[in-house]
């Protein structure tokens, strides 16, 4: 009833709509409240047959609801109610063609709506993967009925052909309306993600083999490419390619060149088909060959870096390298490794020339960035090698630019929300190059669960590390407390040094002073944070620092320039932690922080308590403070904190709940009133 219901009313909405998009390019082209109504009216429809038909299947396999299955299955209205959802299919195809065929001559005409057309992409971008070639292993027993409407090649290949070409036309005719280009860019991803009787469906699709055929074209070509360089371009595609469709494609902004180019590569993954092979190779190589020969006059000094041109056209090649990095959900996915291995020298060289240039600075680590969380898991020794090796490079440049004289603009209380997030967005170089770090770590978690099945590629540990770890110098001199005020920035950040300081805790211990300095005032600043995880993190890190001291004495060196390390640490957790409301969201971290410092020196910990106490000015609470550390802090429990196995859990469990009694106890003085 419900698809019937709306099939009418889309049908009595269809001659309007037709009759008001013919009008594009006549006289009399204002918009005026009936307008604006009836476009709005079909926008509401399109929503409706949206949510009708279809699940949001974000994160999962698309798949046609079950409802609409049952529905057409019936043995009552299952052949009704097929034809009317064929019938609306059909009825908006018609909407999304008769528009766009406007839009391609009137692009300007205000009857034509973006709002329409980005509705009608987001329809077809949640239909079509359900719908089209639907596999039988997702429906078992269900067959026949709206399963079969589009389930062969015969019937699947005009709407695969027609998706293409409403993209196509609203890529060339429409480049600026950056919504529209958005669901454009998900419907194309979303088919070619479908599989491969879908993506060969799309390599056979005329207006698909034009899209790949202009990216070739304008791979190489900014916005203000003069006509002599894109007429070259032409020449050496070839192809049937009309100079108005180019320079509309040309107009595309490039991070969403950078999407139509990650639609094609997925799509074009099909080894076994050799027109998808060439087509996928065309599209690798129109990016390869522009770069090379930016990165070679650079090279020779032919180009000047300072050029904006030259700018243009790394930031062009940095965010298409970028397109092809996220097509990690193609066939074979190893190849892009392979493609991209020889390029990541050049690339990290790039932050040579433009060190200084912070919008290519966040593009190259968001590359890299990228790259490694799509891909880590999969390279091979030698990959991973390069890789770590080009980051390295990669991050040192940028640190010497990049870590020195950012200023955080302290906010009032008073200042949107909004506001605070635009600033901490000035920072996304830094969160970029953080989990960049975090990526390249998993390749050791990787290793370990390789090695147990014996498929290592041969990547060791140390080399991880200590790229990890190099990094993580390049970084830390920026990390001051007014960065760390900004929440997911300090998040990322106490979420890589946390599980360093604990896994590695010898290495940190060998850092130089200052940045040693820095790595502790970070952490003393994450233990009283107010988001739990950072101080968990901040604690424990705390603790591992202690207890590598205890075993090694790490911190020797340290300690001969600044011997109150452990006092101050002790300090301020007792006094920032311990001691106040908040205590109890990290209870256990802040015990198994305190243990070990105590250790380290009994009677310095004693004298910091006697000074603590004497703070106080009651004597009761002088005492009952005395108490409390004396049942806390026992010797026997103090000479086995850094022994391993079960004689450790049992000294770490047993001071566990012991802290819970100390904690109770002296907040019950020291707090309440």
């Amino acid at each position: 009833v419900s698809v019937s219901t709306l099939t009418e009313m889309f049908r009595g909405c269809l001659p309007r709509l037709v009759a008001l998009f013919e009008t594009a390019g006549t006289g009399g082209g204002d918009m005026t409240p009936d307008t604006a109504a009836l476009l709005e009216e079909a926008r509401m429809l399109l929503l409706c047959a949206g949510h009708l038909l279809t699940d949001d299947c974000e994160g999962e396999t698309p798949a046609v609801p079950e409802s609409v299955i049952l529905a057409c299955q019936g043995a009552t209205n299952g052949e009704s109610c097929t034809a009317s959802i064929v019938a609306l299919i059909d009825m908006l195809k018609s909407v999304a063609e008769a528009q766009a065929t406007k839009v391609a001559s009137y692009p300007a005409d205000p009857r034509l709506s973006p709002l329409l057309a980005k509705t009608l992409l987001w329809f077809f971008g949640r239909w079509g993967p359900s719908y089209i070639l639907p596999s039988s292993d997702e429906y078992r027993e269900n067959t026949g009925g709206m399963l079969s409407a589009y389930s062969a090649p015969e019937t699947a290949q005009p709407i695969v052909s027609f998706c293409t070409t409403l993209c196509l036309l609203y890529f060339c005719h429409w480049p600026q309306e950056k919504e529209v280009q958005d669901e454009s860019t998900k419907l194309l991803l979303a088919l070619a993600k479908k599989g491969a009787f879908v993506r060969l469906l799309m390599v056979n699709s005329p207006s698909f083999e034009t899209i790949a055929a202009l990216h070739s074209v304008c791979a190489s070509l900014r916005h203000n490419a003069a006509p002599s360089e894109l007429s070259t371009a032409m020449a050496a595609i070839g192809g049937d390619l009309s100079i108005d469709v180019v320079r509309g494609y040309q107009r595309l902004p490039y991070d969403d060149r950078a999407k139509v180019l990650t639609c094609l590569v997925v799509a074009c993954s099909e080894m076994s088909n050799e027109k998808a092979t060439a087509m996928l190779n065309g599209c690798m190589k129109a990016v390869e060959a522009p770069f090379s020969t930016l990165v070679q006059a650079l090279g020779n000094k032919q180009a000047n870096s300072k050029d904006i041109n030259v700018q243009e056209s790394a930031c062009l090649s940095i965010l298409l390298y970028g397109g092809i990095v996220l097509a990690s959900e193609m066939s074979e996915p190893e190849r892009i490794p392979h493609f991209l291995t020889p390029s990541l020298p050049y690339l990290s060289g790039l932050m040579t020339f433009y060190a200084e240039d912070l919008t290519i600075c966040e593009g190259l680590l968001k590359l890299f960035r990228d790259y490694a969380e799509q891909y880590i898991a999969m390279m091979t020794r030698q990959q991973c090698i390069d890789l770590f090796t080009a980051s390295a490079s990669l991050l040192k440049h940028y640190s010497e630019h990049h870590c020195r004289n950012r200023v955080v603009r302290k906010r009032s209380s008073a200042e949107a929300v909004e506001e605070e997030f635009e600033e901490e967005q000035k920072y996304n170089d830094v969160m970029c190059a953080i989990q960049l770090l975090i990526h390249l770590g998993t390749k050791d978690f990787t290793l370990l669960c390789n090695t147990a099945s014996g498929a290592s590629h041969g990547v060791e540990t140390s080399q991880i590390t200590d790229v990890i770890f190099f990094g993580l110098q390049q970084i830390l001199p920026l990390m001051s407390q007014g960065l760390l005020q900004f929440p997911t920035l300090c998040q990322h950040y106490f979420s890589l040094v946390g599980f360093m300081v604990e896994t590695y805790p010898e290495k940190l211990c060998a850092l130089p002073f200052d940045l040693f300095n820095s790595l502790l005032d970070s952490l003393l600043f994450g233990m009283s944070h107010s988001d739990p995880l950072v101080s968990k993190s901040s604690l424990q890190g705390l603790a591992s620092l202690a207890k590598e001291h205890l075993k090694t004495h790490a911190l020797s060196t340290h300690l001969s320039t600044k011997p109150d390390i452990f006092e101050n640490c002790t300090y301020r957790i007792l006094q920032e932690v311990v001691f106040q409301p908040i205590i109890w969201d990290r209870l256990e971290p802040a015990g198994m922080a305190l243990l070990p410092m105590a250790a380290i020196d009994v009677h310095k910990f004693i004298g910091l308590v006697n000074a603590i106490a004497a703070q106080l000015g009651s004597e009761d609470k002088q005492r009952r403070l005395h108490g409390a550390f004396e049942k806390l802090i026992k010797p026997e429990m103090l000479s086995k904190v850094s022994a391993e196995g079960r004689e450790g859990r049992v000294v770490r469990v047993q001071f566990k709940n012991d802290f819970d009694v100390f904690v109770r106890d002296v907040q019950s003085f020291l707090i309440l009133k």
